[in-house]
């Protein structure tokens, strides 16, 4: 079966100390939307980033994620852990 591509928005707000901290991650429907999305969440929280996934639904395989846009404060490594 072919990879379907999801698009996923995670904010980030800080935490004590100033740390930052993953809020609950958000499914889009588009790159576009994820886009959107994040842009408003970076208003209301430290920041966000939108980026999509493609997943094998059969065998769960995923790609690497790839970034589709980051607003305000994220960590550098946000990435890495998706």
């Amino acid at each position: 079966m072919a990879k379907k591509t999801f698009y996923v928005v995670q904010p980030f707000g800080l935490g004590k100390r100033g740390a930052l901290k993953a809020g609950a991650a958000v499914e889009a429907r588009t790159a576009a939307d994820a886009e959107r999305i994040a842009r408003r969440m970076a208003i209301v929280n430290a920041g966000a980033i939108a980026f999509s996934r493609d997943v094998d639904p059969e065998s769960d395989d995923a790609d690497p994620p790839v970034l589709i846009a980051s607003f305000g404060q994220v960590p550098d490594s946000t990435l890495e852990a998706a």
